[in-house]
């Protein structure tokens, strides 16, 4: 956790963390990836004015996961048949 977290906010972190299901730990840690992709991608935007969202995204898909990798997510809103 940061350095600038009191402790008693630390342990109420914890504390709710252990209290969470298997499943919902698991939902949890999607939606903190999903909010971090879409500010890395928001991110990208603000440096890059011109980029398009899917441009911003293949971005950060390619600093993430590497250009192979990237290459095969189709853009969004592509409906694989």
């Amino acid at each position: 956790m940061a350095r600038d977290t009191a402790e008693a906010a630390r342990e109420a972190v914890i504390d709710a963390t252990r209290r969470m299901s298997p499943s919902q730990r698991v939902q949890r840690a999607v939606e903190m990836s999903e909010d971090a992709r879409r500010i890395s991608i928001e991110g990208e935007r603000r440096r890059h004015p011109e980029l398009t969202e899917a441009e911003a995204r293949q971005i950060v898909l390619r600093r993430i996961w590497g250009a192979e990798l990237a290459a095969h997510v189709p853009p969004v809103g592509h409906r694989s048949r």
